[in-house]
C-alpha cells in the first residue's frame, strides 16, 4: 500500500509541476514586438494525449534588432541557435544582432522557391490582390518544392539543436507564422488554438502596424494594410493545401519535407511534456513505479534526442499503450531473485533432513550421503508485481556421525544453480555452500525430546538479463554475494501405531548480501543497489516414517512430511535501481507470509547402502510449486 501511495504521489507531483509550468513569463520586448514563445502567449498550450507545451524551447520573432536592454534580456534566455528565414537582400537591409553563445544560420525560405513567389518584392494595386497574394504565399509553403526543401532543413536543424532555438523572418508573421503553426500541429495542439496563436501577431504588432499605416497615404494604406497583418484566410490557405496535396500534416512533414519519423518524434519530445502516459492512471505497484520512471525520463537527456527511449515513448503515445515496458523497466527480477535466494536454506534443509538426524546410526558409526534436489515455484501476477517463476537444481554431499546415544552431527558441501524469471528478466544464480548441524536428545536420539541446530554459509555468483521490450534492448548485469543461514528447532520423536512421528517447531533466519552493480546493454540499464536482507520465519514440520517392509533383499520405509512456515516481520522484499538521477523501486512477486508444503518419500536399504526419493508440493498465497530429490548413502 505504501508503494502504491508513493507512486500516486509521484504522479500527482508531476501533474502539479506541469500545472505550475503552464503559466508563461516570456518577456515582451519593446524593440522586437513579435518576439514570443512557441509554447503559447500567456500560458502554455495543452495538446492531445494530456500533454503541455514546454516553455523556453523554441522562440519566434521578427528581425533581431534589439535595444541594449532587450539584448540583455535575450542573452539571458539561453538561446543557442538562431535561424534566419529571410532572403539575402532582407538580411543586408536589416542584419541581425547576434546573441551571446548562439550560432547563426540563414535558411532562405522564399529565395529558394521554384515558383518565383516572393512576398518581399511585390507590386499590387488593391487590397484584394494583397489578400490573394498572401494566401498564395502560404499555399507555396506547401506546393513549392524549393520552399519545402528549406522548411525540411529548418525542422531538421530544430530537432538537432542542443538547447533553445529562435527562428524569425522580417515581420515574424508569414514564414515564421507557418513554421510555428506546423510545430504546434506536430505537437498536437488543436486547430482553433493554432489559428488563435497565428492571429496573435496582430495584437503583438498592433502599435507598429498602426504607426506604419499612419505614415502612408490613405489609398496606399488601404492596399498594403493586409500585408502588414495576418488574416485567418492566409494560414487556412496553407493548411487546406496540405490536405489537398498530402491528405494530412503528417504526410506533408514526411513526404513533402522529407522528415523521418525519428526527427518528428525528437521535435515532439522537445515541444511537449506528457502529464500522464497511456494507461498510467490505472496502474498499481511495480507497473505504476515503472510508468513513473518512464514519465520522469521525459525530462532527461534521453528525451528530445534521437534515442531508443524517445522513439519508444513517442510511439507509445501514438499507440495508446506502454506495451508492457512499464512492468519490465524497473528491474523486478532482481527483487524476485533475492527473494528466491533467501528461501534456499529451507529447501536445502528439506532435502538433507533424512540423513542428518543420525537416529539410524549406532554410536561411533558414520553415514556418507548425497542428495540431489530439483524444485519449481511459480508466483501468479498480482496488482503489485508481474508473475515470476523459479527453477533450481543442486547437489549436496555430507557426512553424519553419531557421537553418543544423545548426540549426532553432520557437515556437508554443495551447490545450487537457480534460474529466476519475471517481468521480462532472468537471473541465474550459482551458489556454493557449506552446511553443518547437530541433534541432541537428552533421553537418546531414538525417542523423546530433541533439539536440532543448523548453520550454513554460501558464496554466490549472480548474472542477470532483462529484455525491456519496446525496442529498448536488453540490460545485462553481474554481481556476487554471500548467503548465510541458521535454524534452531525443538522436536519430539515417538513411535505411534506402527510409525514414528517427529513433530518440530523452530525458527529459521537467512541473510543475503549482493553487491551493487550497473547493468549494460540498454539506454535504460539500471544501477542496481546492493541487496542486504534478512528473512526470519517460524516453522512447524511433521515427519512420519511408517513401518519397514521387505521386497526381496531390500528393506523399504515410506514416509510423509508436512510443513508450515510463517514469516516473522516484513514478508515483502524490494529492490532499488537508479537511472540518470531517477529512482525506481520494485517488489518481489513472492510475498507470502504463510507457506505450506507436503511430500512423500520412500527409502530403501540393502546392508550398508541406502537409496531414496522424495516428491513434494508447496503453496501459499499466489504461489505454487513442486520439488523432488534423489538420495543415496553408505553406512560405515
Amino acid at each position: 500500500m505504501f508503494q502504491r501511495l508513493l507512486c500516486s504521489l509521484s504522479v500527482l507531483s508531476l501533474s502539479i509541476a506541469a500545472a505550475q509550468a503552464a503559466t508563461l513569463d516570456t518577456p515582451r520586448l519593446a524593440s522586437i514586438d513579435n518576439f514570443r514563445d512557441v509554447a503559447g502567449t500567456t500560458s502554455a498550450y495543452t495538446t492531445r494525449n494530456d500533454g503541455t507545451m514546454r516553455a523556453g524551447v523554441f522562440y519566434r520573432s521578427n528581425a533581431l534588432t534589439p535595444s541594449a536592454a532587450d539584448l540583455a534580456t535575450l542573452n539571458g534566455l539561453g538561446i543557442r541557435a538562431i535561424y534566419d528565414l529571410r532572403t539575402p537582400s532582407e538580411i543586408a537591409a536589416t542584419p541581425d544582432t547576434l546573441l551571446t553563445g548562439a550560432t547563426y544560420r540563414n535558411i532562405d525560405i522564399i529565395g529558394s522557391g521554384t515558383s518565383g513567389a516572393n512576398i518581399t518584392t511585390v507590386s499590387i494595386s488593391s487590397a484584394d490582390q494583397a489578400m490573394a497574394m498572401m494566401q498564395d504565399a502560404n499555399r507555396s509553403f506547401v506546393s513549392d518544392a524549393g520552399m519545402r526543401n528549406q522548411f525540411g532543413a529548418l525542422f531538421t536543424a530544430l530537432a538537432d539543436v542542443d538547447g533553445a532555438a529562435l527562428f524569425h523572418c522580417t515581420a515574424g508573421k508569414d514564414r515564421t507564422g507557418w513554421t510555428s503553426a506546423v510545430l504546434l500541429s506536430l505537437a498536437g495542439v488543436d486547430n482553433a488554438t493554432i489559428m488563435a496563436d497565428y492571429l496573435a501577431t496582430n495584437d503583438y504588432t498592433a502599435a507598429r502596424v498602426a504607426k506604419t499605416l499612419a505614415a502612408m497615404p490613405a489609398s496606399m494604406a488601404a492596399i498594403y494594410g493586409p500585408m502588414l497583418t495576418v488574416d485567418a484566410s492566409f494560414l487556412q490557405a496553407g493548411l487546406d493545401e496540405v490536405i489537398s496535396q498530402y491528405g494530412s500534416m503528417d504526410n506533408y512533414l514526411k513526404t513533402g519535407l522529407g522528415l523521418s519519423q525519428e526527427t518528428l518524434y525528437v521535435l515532439r519530445a522537445k515541444l511537449v511534456e506528457y502529464n500522464s502516459l497511456p494507461g498510467q492512471a490505472g496502474l498499481l505497484g511495480n507497473a505504476a513505479a515503472g510508468a513513473v520512471l518512464l514519465q520522469q525520463l521525459q525530462n532527461s537527456s534521453l528525451s528530445g534526442a534521437d534515442t531508443a527511449y524517445n522513439f519508444y515513448l513517442q510511439s507509445a503515445i501514438d499507440a495508446g499503450t506502454l506495451g508492457g515496458v512499464e512492468s519490465t523497466v524497473g528491474g523486478q527480477v532482481h527483487a524476485d531473485a533475492a527473494s528466491y535466494l533467501l528461501r534456499q536454506d529451507a529447501l536445502i534443509d528439506q532435502a538433507a533432513t533424512p540423513y542428518t538426524r543420525g537416529t539410524e546410526l549406532k554410536v561411533g558409526q558414520y553415514r556418507l550421503w548425497t542428495t540431489a534436489l530439483a524444485s519449481y515455484l511459480g508466483t501468479d501476477g498480482s496488482n503489485h508485481a508481474a508473475s515470476s517463476n523459479e527453477h533450481s537444481q543442486g547437489m549436496m554431499v555430507g557426512l553424519t556421525q553419531r557421537f553418543s546415544e544423545q548426540l549426532s552431527a553432520y557437515a556437508g558441501i554443495g551447490y545450487s544453480n537457480g534460474s529466476v524469471g519475471g517481468a521480462g528478466g532472468e537471473v541465474d544464480t550459482d551458489l556454493s555452500f557449506i552446511r553443518a548441524g547437530a541433534r541432541f536428545a537428552p533421553d537418546g536420539l531414538e525417542h523423546g525430546v530433541f533439539v536440532d541446530a543448523d548453520a550454513s554459509a554460501g558464496w554466490l555468483d549472480y548474472d542477470s538479463k532483462r529484455d525491456l521490450g519496446g525496442g529498448l534492448g536488453t540490460a545485462k548485469g553481474d554481481s556476487h554475494g554471500t548467503l548465510t543461514g541458521a535454524s534452531l528447532a525443538l522436536g519430539y520423536r515417538t513411535p505411534v501405531n506402527g510409525m514414528v512421528l517427529e513433530p518440530t517447531l523452530g525458527v529459521r533466519a537467512s541473510h543475503l548480501d549482493i553487491s551493487d552493480f550497473t547493468e549494460k546493454g540498454s539506454e535504460l540499464a539500471l544501477a542496481v543497489d546492493g541487496i542486504s536482507e534478512t528473512r526470519t520465519s517460524a516453522f512447524v514440520n511433521l515427519n512420519a516414517s511408517f513401518s519397514a517392509f521387505d521386497v526381496g533383499a531390500w528393506q523399504w520405509v515410506p514416509g510423509i512430511d508436512v510443513g508450515y512456515e510463517h514469516v516473522l516481520g516484513d514478508n515483502t522484499l524490494d529492490s532499488q535501481g537508479h537511472l540518470l538521477g531517477l529512482d525506481v523501486e520494485q517488489r518481489a512477486a513472492f510475498d507470502n507470509r504463510d507457506q505450506f508444503s507436503a511430500g512423500v518419500n520412500l527409502m530403501a536399504t540393502l546392508g550398508a547402502l541406502s537409496v531414496g526419493a522424495e516428491v513434494g508440493a508447496s503453496g501459499g498465497g499466489d504461489s505454487h510449486g513442486a520439488s523432488g530429490s534423489l538420495k543415496a548413502s553408505y553406512l560405515f
